[in-house]
């Protein structure tokens, strides 16, 4: 399905009368944007259907996501943590570098209370 509406939109671009702007930069914009529009819009059991190859795009499309939103997440943190703290040792840089989304999201949340780096990361028993 996904492969099959692109194709029809790439056609309808490549007879456009505007095709002289089209560069190569443009097309490989258009395609990720219509792939991401289009992963977003297909239903999740559609999406586990597809054929192998298709599947590993969207799979792939969305780990790159999950990616992304832990890279930001640690690099709010990391800036946090220099405006409350000054200097951030390389251990908590190390830290926050391998740490998943969950722990980044948990630790930005505990920095308002915290008197110290291990109120953040150290858990109190």
């Amino acid at each position: 399905m996904i492969v099959g509406l692109w194709r029809l939109k790439m056609k309808g671009a490549f007879n456009s009368p505007d095709m002289e702007e089209i560069t190569p930069e443009y097309v490989a914009q258009l395609g990720k944007e219509w792939f991401e529009s289009m992963v977003d819009a297909t239903p999740e059991e559609e999406l586990f259907s597809l054929p192998k190859f298709e599947h590993r795009l969207v799979q792939e499309h969305r780990d790159g996501h999950q990616e992304g939103e832990r890279d930001g997440e640690a690099k709010i943190l990391m800036r946090q943590l220099q405006r409350r703290f000054g200097i951030v040792p390389d251990w908590v840089r190390e830290k926050v570098a391998k740490a998943e989304l969950s722990f980044l999201e948990n630790w930005s949340l505990r920095i308002f209370d915290a008197q110290s780096l291990d109120d953040i990361f150290f858990d109190k028993v």
